[in-house]
């Protein structure tokens, strides 16, 4: 069975109905732009840590700057937070997104210890 070819006006239409989407697209990766904030995930995806350690393992300076991007990734809704006594920890929040941050983190970095 021949696939036929869509015609422009479909594929304007496609466009148009998803343009939400490619908001939300568009939004995800410019989170993902901010290097510290690609660490953050990164490291999310391997566990749950709490603003301390994160700021510890990724050498990204004053903690004060990491947990302002960790408000930001909470805002955007990638990632999750939870106490723990005096403790917050911080998770990514969808396997969507968890998959995305593995397919990266294969294709971009070196392997992880243990990997």
């Amino acid at each position: 069975k021949k696939l036929m070819k869509p015609t422009q006006e479909q594929l304007r239409e496609y466009f148009l109905n998803n343009e939400a989407l490619c908001r939300q697209v568009l939004t995800l990766f410019s989170l993902l732009s901010n290097k510290t904030r690609f660490r953050i995930l990164c490291l999310l995806n391997e566990s749950d840590f709490c603003v301390r350690d994160i700021t510890d393992i990724i050498d990204a300076g004053a903690i004060s700057h990491v947990s302002q991007q960790l408000k930001a990734l909470t805002l955007a809704g990638l990632i999750t937070k939870k106490r723990d006594k005096k403790r917050v920890y911080y998770r990514l929040s969808d396997k969507k997104f968890r998959a995305l941050i593995r397919f990266l983190k294969r294709q971009y970095l070196v392997p992880a210890p243990g990997a």
